[in-house]
């Protein structure tokens, strides 16, 4: 595997720090890299790069993009000692290299190794080649949106970013980020029982991984248990923390009543519970939990703003919205409400919306703006990004699929996937670009548990420079 140099270029990068946001050091490496080597090289003012180099054979074939981002994200241990300054430390152990109580940051930077150890490379059979080596792909598709592409000219483009061996992926959801603002009015009740209720326990999940496997959302769920509560309450104040992109697994409310209703307020959060812990059965397990404080003077929600707040949690798209006709077993829609926060005269609720198609994205669009019309608020969208649509007629998947059989004796699996990747931006960008996507073995990505399988890791590489090597010699 040194021979070929992919873990000698993965080791380079990983002493250099690189969470989204801050890839400046790495980019500079990178044109650093083409310099020293006299390859045309161009960096962009959100750093992203485009290194060239030219066909090493005589061939037809027009110019390959091979594409990864540069950023990782960074999580570390608890008992990590290692500082985010002196990068990541690698250890080799039992096949796999694994990071020293932190990230890998393999997803993606396995993909910026491959193609440096081919750029490197002065006997690899290969057309010209454009590497793209985009940023802040962890934190919205960032880098591979503001890319210029009309300074690439290849028709057929290897995105090397997926956690698989054996897998392609060959389309990919689109989607965009909702804000739904809830005015707040306020209102004093004296002698009101003040009450904390939590909920947890839930398992969260992706929201676009595992948006199908019933996992339930702790938004959706607090907004049940108070409409359950009624006027038996009075709300103080609603919150959730999360994600956009993370399936909610809690939600907290300050809660009011009248002393006497404290023993019917009580019983219904736990016939609520009950409810949930056999809705969810084996799919994941929650709690709720009442707290009590002292009888104070409430500021609490007016009734109007109790009832608006009301129709936002119980009415906000949630979950599967949609499965696709086309492809078996694909979420073509969905929706997950990750995050709700409160502000002084705002509740507001943090969105995500998938799908794989483009009408029905502007039809979940139209929701979230009657929505904010039916609660007085208003509805914001931001991080829109394009869906990568399937392509019955792909003639690089067929040779690349070709040719991990024949290297390896085996099958290659095609899956459409209901998350966001880099490949939905390029093919907006590059219509006439024929797109696939794989990688090797990763596991536990975005933890300190991830590691990656050295040995898919070789055959990914052998892949990668068989596929080239191919399309050299079509005629």
């Amino acid at each position: 595997m040194n021979d070929n140099k992919v873990l000698h270029f993965f080791e380079e990068i990983s002493k250099i720090p690189r969470e989204s946001g801050d890839e400046k050091a790495v980019s500079d490496y990178l044109v650093a890299f083409a310099k020293e080597r006299s390859l045309e090289v161009y960096q962009d003012e959100v750093y992203n790069v485009i290194i060239k180099k030219p066909a090493t054979v005589k061939t037809d074939c027009p110019p390959v993009i091979i594409q990864g981002h540069t950023d990782m994200v960074y999580v570390k241990a608890p008992d990590c000692k290692r500082d985010y300054s002196e990068g990541i430390g690698l250890i080799y152990k039992d096949g796999f290299l694994y990071a020293d109580g932190t990230t890998l940051g393999a997803d993606d930077g396995i993909a910026v190794a491959y193609a440096l150890a081919l750029l490197d490379s002065d006997d690899l059979p290969h057309p010209d080649i454009e590497a793209v080596f985009t940023v802040s792909e962890e934190t919205g598709l960032i880098g591979a949106q503001k890319l210029d592409c009309s300074r690439l000219k290849g028709k057929y483009l290897l995105n090397l970013d997926t956690e698989e061996e054996g897998i392609f992926c060959t389309s990919c959801a689109g989607a965009f980020r909702n804000e739904l603002f809830v005015p707040l009015s306020f209102e004093k009740r004296d002698g009101m029982q003040e009450l904390s209720l939590s909920l947890g326990g839930l398992s969260g999940g992706h929201s676009g991984v595992e948006i199908h496997v019933g996992h339930g959302n702790g938004i959706v769920l607090m907004g049940r248990v108070l409409s359950a509560l009624g006027d038996k309450v009075a709300v103080g104040a609603v919150t959730a923390e999360g994600k956009m992109n993370a399936i909610c697994n809690n939600a907290a409310a300050r809660l009011f009543c009248r002393p006497e209703d404290l023993s019917a307020v009580e019983a219904t959060v736990l016939d609520m519970e009950a409810k949930f812990v056999h809705e969810l059965g084996d799919r994941d397990s929650v709690f709720l939990k009442l707290e009590k404080g002292s009888v104070c003077t409430a500021e609490c929600y007016t009734e109007q703003t109790r009832q608006r707040v009301l129709a936002a949690l119980s009415l906000i798209p949630n979950g599967v919205l949609g499965m696709s006709f086309d492809i078996e077993g694909l979420v073509e829609t969905s929706a997950n409400p990750g995050i709700v926060e409160q502000g002084e005269n705002e509740l507001m609720i943090l969105s995500s919306c998938r799908s794989s198609v483009g009408s029905r994205k502007e039809e979940m669009r139209q929701k979230y703006l009657a929505l904010a019309a039916l609660c007085g608020g208003r509805s914001e969208f931001s991080g829109d990004y394009p869906m990568w649509e399937y392509k019955a007629d792909s003639p690089l998947r067929t040779l690349a699929m070709e040719t991990y059989k024949e290297l390896f004796g085996k099958e290659i699996v095609t899956m459409a996937i209901h998350a966001g990747l880099e490949c939905g931006h390029f093919a907006e960008k590059l219509p006439d670009t024929d797109i696939i996507t794989y990688g090797p073995d990763l596991y536990d990505i975005h933890t300190p548990k991830e590691r990656a399988n050295l040995e898919s890791v070789e055959r990914t590489w052998l892949l990668t420079k068989e596929i080239l090597k191919r399309l050299a010699e079509q005629k």
